[in-house]
């Protein structure tokens, strides 16, 4: 009984979330239908029209990421069910008188968008305002709700709750606010369902860490699950009991809250709109100082013209495309908001995993990460140097290269993917007598060539006398014919030439054409163009 409770929990709680998220955005709804048409107007969006949108699209996005569906085709449902529900939404609000089947009033929202301006009508706002909650929807689609993404969703829904309250409490009394009077009721449902969402996403984690039975485990008792139920029916009746009386006396408890704070709270705004004032100003006297051409600035100051004069003096076929260009802009605009949406959510849902971490935001990796990206930026354009090399490296070098070719005229060559400390053994058991020399030229090499020693004038003259030796010990040494055979064979070297021996014999007897070949072949596939090997 109790898994069967928890799995149920679990089931709903993105749908919890969804119910948050609409709870303190809808508040704000109310408050700019206020703002564009006064408290006479009806709400742009009713509240079940707003929730349905933000649950259909939520719902959609997740059955659509369910199916093995290519991303284009994703992209293409996703954009289609959210146009057809954001015209629904309109339909239903503001043309009910016309049929489901008479599409006139389509073509009414398309002139109504076409007259947008100066002035824009209620339709055009609505239309916008579902697409604003149908992209909601897909956000909240593509995450995975734990109890860390709960309580970072009701964290910035407090954060959005407190600054509304804020403004409700200086500004109130303004026609913004005319509309916003039951936005109190909305508040304390948010705080209820936040919290207990809170609660339930919690006690669903511990359940899934401990994964025990219903004996051992005391998160999977019913009388918890009863517990539960009681504090959210206690919640959820309070906040019912007391929606009504606080719609009405909310703004007079506030402004007892904040009377002292009122000046500050005043103050803290004005000088935000200030800034951006002064900001708005420097930019115009900038605009103002730059350089006219044809006497402009010496024709007398005129008021500027208003927007609609603007229009009036432009040809009709030109206002007329430039309406329907912006139209157009602002589909492609929503098309493309909710396309990104469902890559995303594609992609997050290829990442997933069952480990579950907080997301911790810093502020010193987000600087970091911008220079890194910034200096990656910066070094394509710039040329790569290469490193100036005394003449004390150049030297040991060379002594190598004419070490491996020794090794290479004897057959064994340095393989492409042996390093120089694996290919100094076997070219040790070649020459016995020469083990402490092959070491000290590998050695010295390896601190010139990766460790960025500068050989002194002694190395250098010890590397040479080793080499000497080492070259000595190899003419007297019996090569086998076969080794020079593989050697050509691994350098591409025809071996045709090779005069076949059935014996061993000392290298002045066998084919010098090929041993110069395995030389130059080795020398060809080892080295670098600047003299790297």
């Amino acid at each position: 009984m109790a898994f069967r409770g928890f799995s149920t929990l679990r089931a709903g709680l993105p749908y919890a979330g969804v119910l948050i998220e609409f709870c303190w955005l809808f508040p704000w709804v109310l408050l700019l239908t206020g703002a564009f048409y006064g408290g006479a107007a009806a709400p742009l969006l009713g509240s079940w029209t707003a929730l349905g949108l933000m649950v259909l699209g939520f719902v959609t996005v997740r059955w659509v990421l369910a199916r093995p569906w290519p991303i284009s085709t994703a992209r293409v449902a996703v954009v289609a069910a959210g146009f057809t529900a954001g015209l629904a939404s309109v339909k239903l609000t503001y043309y009910p008188q016309f049929a489901a089947w008479d599409l006139r009033w389509a073509l009414l929202l398309l002139r109504a968008a076409h007259d947008a301006l100066p002035e824009i009508t209620p339709p055009v706002v609505g239309a916008l305002m579902a697409a604003l909650l149908w992209w909601r929807g897909i956000v909240l689609g593509e995450r995975e709700f734990s109890h860390f993404e709960i309580d970072r969703q009701y964290r910035r829904g407090v954060a959005w709750s407190i600054f509304f309250v804020l403004l409700y409490a200086i500004y109130g009394d303004t026609r913004g606010f005319a509309l916003a009077q039951v936005a109190p009721t909305y508040l304390l449902a948010f705080f209820s369902f936040g919290l207990t969402a809170l609660a339930v996403a919690r006690l669903i984690g511990i359940w899934q860490e401990t994964l025990a039975d219903e004996d051992q485990a005391l998160v999977m008792n019913r009388h918890w699950l009863l517990l539960l139920l009681g504090v959210v029916g206690l919640i959820l009746s309070l906040a019912m009991a007391v929606s009504g009386i606080v719609s009405v006396e909310f703004r007079p408890m506030l402004l007892l809250v904040f009377r002292p704070l009122e000046p500050v709270l005043e103050f803290v705004f004005y000088l935000v709109f200030v800034v951006a004032m002064v900001i708005a100003r420097v930019i115009l006297l900038v605009i103002s100082r730059l350089p006219f051409r044809g006497g402009l600035a010496d024709r007398p100051a005129v008021t500027p013209p208003s927007f609609a004069e603007l229009f009036k003096d432009l040809p009709p076929q030109v206002v007329s495309s430039a309406r329907w260009g912006m139209v157009l802009a602002i589909i492609a605009l929503l098309v493309l908001l909710v396309a990104l949406a469902v890559v995303r959510a594609r992609r997050r849902q290829k990442k997933r995993d069952e480990d579950e971490r907080e997301s911790v935001w810093s502020a010193e990796e987000l600087l970091g990460g911008l220079g890194a990206m910034w200096r990656k930026f910066l070094s394509r354009f710039r040329v790569p140097q290469r490193v100036h090399e005394g003449p004390g490296v150049g030297a040991i070098r060379a002594i190598y290269r004419e070490l491996l070719r020794v090794g290479a005229a004897a057959g064994i060559p340095r393989f492409g993917h042996e390093t120089p400390d694996e290919y100094q053994p076997r070219l040790s058991q070649y020459l016995p007598n020469h083990v402490e020399e092959v070491g000290a030229l590998t050695g010295i090499y390896i601190q010139v060539r990766y460790a960025g020693h500068q050989a002194t004038e002694e190395d250098v003259r010890t590397s040479q006398d080793g080499l000497a030796r080492i070259k000595q010990s190899a003419r007297d040494r019996p090569v086998n014919p076969c080794h020079l055979r593989g050697c050509a064979i691994m350098f591409g070297t025809q071996v045709n030439r090779i005069r076949p021996m059935t014996g061993t014999s000392t290298r002045s007897e066998c084919s010098e054409r090929a041993a110069i070949r395995c030389e130059a072949a080795a020398t060809e596939r080892r080295m670098d163009p600047g003299g790297a090997d």
